[in-house]
């Protein structure tokens, strides 16, 4: 009895600790760690009540053994909340990165405690992910920690790889005691290398994706025997580019980086990200020509509004040059850098909050150090727009490929080399794949200009399949 006593305590010693880390304040702060915690609780509660609904089912459904595991759903998503959780906070944060550096860089001349400035940071609105890491190092420093053992165990607990090594960096500066000048250049260093790697990330997975909707297309000709088993296959096969090319496209405006173009509305955003589905419905409801006209359209419009925000953004750079040859003459020039915020607006808000508080101190350095951030970001944007170009005619260029394909097997239905078949099916499937045709460049619209999609490859491709369907008649 007694040994069977020590073996529950210890039972119930190793779930406390280690149900603990599910929502340890010190590693998620005090907010999200009493949230996982009530998720937790709540879960318990959900699997005692699909616990008591198992036999009744069982009894009416018959046995499945899906049905047993109906209790272990809740657990299982209140365990895993919080490592997702950590895994989406650290792209955000990953991607908020450059404008917290650029917040930190005019401070790097004043004595001021880099701890402190990070959780001053958990007050800042403009850094929407950041925040959670500046209100969990507060809480740190509210318990007794010093700055500097704070700062280590932020650097040691951030789901932020980038974030990590600049605390690190940081830190073991200023323990060797290097100069205001070098902690400059460390925090430029940094900021540079994180634009970098977003920017080559994006363009690299704008790439996965619009390859692998090329992949998908083509694959509906290689695997057009399936056409004549007859059922959903016709369907699904349309499906696969339909549904993956907006997802990817969504996924791609979620990791865009921040820094590099002009920022926009939602307004401007959802304007332009209906476009294509707004064809495809013309192309379904109407006609394939209704819709090339809907996109003919929308594209001038979209352009002239592309115009103009190009005109701000010219004029936003300009202030900000204006604004670093001012700051060098002793001049806090904030009404030029209102005017440059939209050349990226976290930053330069970012910087007039740091020359409220470090006033003249750095700020002319640093100004200097941000423009050229940003213009290195615009070259990305460069690199990445020509990217998307090729991405876009391979897209493009897949549509008619498919349907050119679908049309010799049609005809070799239609002949009998193939046998007794329905060439309707595959009628059918030509029609879908064209009506679905401009959401097929969408990836690459994205890639190219950001939030002001472009409607001029939904346009081409559309285009390309009229043309295609003509010469094939």
């Amino acid at each position: 009895m007694r040994g069977y006593l020590k073996v529950v305590a210890n039972l119930g010693d190793y779930i406390d600790i280690h149900l603990y880390k599910l929502w340890d304040p010190e590693i998620y702060g005090p907010e999200l760690s009493n949230l996982f915690r009530l998720a937790f609780k709540t879960s318990i509660v959900a699997s005692i009540v699909l616990a008591l609904l198992v036999p009744p089912l069982i009894i009416l459904k018959s046995f499945n053994p899906i049905i047993t595991l109906l209790p272990l759903i809740p657990l299982l998503i209140a365990c895993l909340t919080p490592t997702m959780w950590r895994a989406v906070l650290g792209s955000g944060i990953d991607k908020e990165l450059p404008a917290v550096l650029a917040y930190l860089i005019p401070y790097t001349r004043t004595p001021i405690n880099i701890a402190d400035l990070l959780a001053m940071l958990s007050d800042k609105s403009y850094f929407f992910w950041f925040k959670f890491e500046a209100s969990r190092l507060k809480y740190l420093l509210n318990l007794g920690y010093d700055p500097l053992t704070a700062l280590k165990k932020l650097a040691e607990t951030t789901p932020s790889r980038g974030l990590s090594e600049v605390i690190r960096d940081y830190v073991n500066a200023q323990s060797l005691g290097v100069s205001r000048g070098q902690l400059t250049l460390m925090l430029f260093k940094h900021a540079m290398e994180s634009i970098r790697d977003q920017w080559r990330s994006h363009v690299e997975f704008g790439r996965v994706v619009a390859e692998g909707i090329v992949a998908a297309i083509i694959s509906i000709v290689a695997l057009s025997p399936l056409i004549l088993l007859g059922g959903g296959y016709p369907v699904l096969l349309v499906v696969i580019p339909a549904v993956v090319a907006p997802a990817g496209a969504i996924a791609m405006l979620a990791t865009r980086p921040s820094i590099g173009e002009y920022r926009l509305s939602y307004f401007e955003l959802l304007l332009t990200i209906t476009v294509p589905f707004i064809a495809v419905i013309i192309n379904y409801k109407v006609s394939l020509e209704a819709g090339l006209a809907y996109l003919a359209g929308m594209t001038i419009v979209v352009e002239a509004i592309a115009m103009g925000f190009r005109r701000l953004n010219a004029t936003a750079m300009r202030e900000l040059r204006l604004a670093a040859e001012e700051s060098r003459l002793g001049i806090i020039p904030e009404g030029r850098l209102a005017k440059a915020e939209r050349a990226a607006s976290g930053v330069v808000r970012a910087i007039i909050s740091a020359s409220k508080i470090a006033g003249t101190m750095g700020i002319g350095e640093a100004l200097n150090h941000i423009l050229t951030l940003i213009e290195e970001a615009q070259r990305h944007v460069k690199a990445a727009s020509l990217q998307a170009t090729v991405l876009a005619i391979l897209s493009a260029t897949s549509i008619p490929i498919a349907i050119y394909g679908l049309n010799l097997l049609e005809n070799a239905i239609k002949t009998g080399s193939l046998g007794v078949a329905d060439p309707t099916t595959i009628t059918l499937m030509t029609w879908l794949i064209a009506v679905t045709s401009p959401l097929v460049a969408l990836p690459a619209s994205v890639l190219q200009r950001g939030w002001l999609i472009s409607p001029v490859y939904p346009l081409i491709t559309q285009a390309m399949v009229l043309i295609t369907l003509n010469l094939l008649r």
